[in-house]
């Protein structure tokens, strides 16, 4: 029989969820079977799937199990690191995302910033895999592969709990800086958003239609030189792609962007540059409204720097 004992970050989880993430052999027909059997237990007792686990319950298998972290290649543990830390503290880590890297680990072998993250933390003892039933540190929320910003991963399962539900609530506020074509005015935008599966990409409608959603975009012209404008954009709705796609909605494509930009346009800006992503940073993070084991990190504001390129092409164009 083995036995495995429930920590903090397995704690506050159904035992049905918990046992797919545990057991990723095992079918969850199968899972509720051993549960409903007997076969699996909490501290020698039967329970039902719904159960939710307790800090020092402890989990008794009278079956023959293939846990998910004996499976998993641990690829990090071979890599190097390489971002800025922009805030750190015992419970979450803010990193700043170069361009064109993934944030999320993927089928493929491309080194993500997931995978860096988790080499940063095991070289300073925050993180082994091999302790860890189920959980290991995770991103909590998401940015295109060429847009560098601000990226929160959570140490531990009950701050990934807080940072999603502040985030689903509006609790977290993220700011971005772009550099755009033309001129824009300051306010605020609203839309409908679809998105083409098959294409990855997405559609700006001034309408609702079925399957779309609603998107909301605030604008603040930072500054214009007529054939641009440096913007911050408060981002109110969440959606993927929506800033880029909302811009180029409006007339106002993100230099640099491949998928929604005006191809003319940053053609000069390749060739002038080099410049080959978005000029679209997440440079702020306030917490606005958090609550549980992060209340101490209401009120307080993150930034980081434009990148070098972004500022030497701002500067290159604001010169006058």
């Amino acid at each position: 029989m083995k036995e495995i004992i429930i920590t903090k970050n397995e704690a506050g989880q159904r035992l049905d969820k918990f046992l797919r993430k545990y057991l990723k052999d095992m079918s969850l027909g199968a899972i509720y079977k051993s549960i409903r059997k007997g076969e699996i237990k909490i501290n020698n007792k039967k329970q039902s799937e719904k159960y939710i686990l307790n800090e020092g319950d402890i989990l008794n298998f009278n079956i023959e199990i293939n846990t998910a972290k004996n499976k998993e290649p641990k690829k990090f543990l071979e890599i190097d690191y390489d971002f800025k830390v922009a805030y750190e503290d015992e419970n979450i880590l803010i990193v700043e995302k170069r361009p064109n890297q993934l944030v999320h680990p993927d089928e493929g072998n491309e080194i993500t910033l997931t995978d860096e993250v988790w080499a940063y933390l095991y070289d300073k003892g925050e993180y082994n895999p091999d302790e860890e039933k189920t959980f290991a540190p995770s991103p909590c929320n998401r940015l295109d592969r060429n847009t560098e910003g601000l990226v929160i991963f959570a140490k531990n399962y009950d701050s990934l709990k807080q940072i999603n539900e502040a985030i689903r609530l509006g609790g977290i506020q993220k700011i971005y800086t772009a550099l755009v074509k033309g001129k824009i005015a300051t306010g605020e935008y609203i839309g409908y958003i679809t998105k083409n599966e098959r294409t990855n990409k997405v559609m700006i409608l001034d309408k609702r239609v079925k399957n779309s959603k609603e998107i909301i975009t605030k604008i603040l012209n930072v500054e214009s030189v007529g054939i641009a404008s440096v913007i911050e954009i408060d981002l109110v709705t969440g959606r993927s792609h929506q800033i880029r796609a909302h811009l180029s909605y409006l007339g106002n494509p993100i230099v640099g962007d491949p998928k929604y930009g005006n191809r003319k346009f940053n053609s000069f800006f390749f060739n002038k540059f080099g410049l080959n992503h978005q000029l679209l940073v997440a440079n702020k993070l306030i917490f606005k409204n958090i609550g549980g084991n992060l209340k101490y990190l209401e009120d307080k504001v993150v930034t980081m720097n434009l990148p070098p390129l972004f500022k030497k092409i701002k500067n290159d164009l604001f010169k006058f």
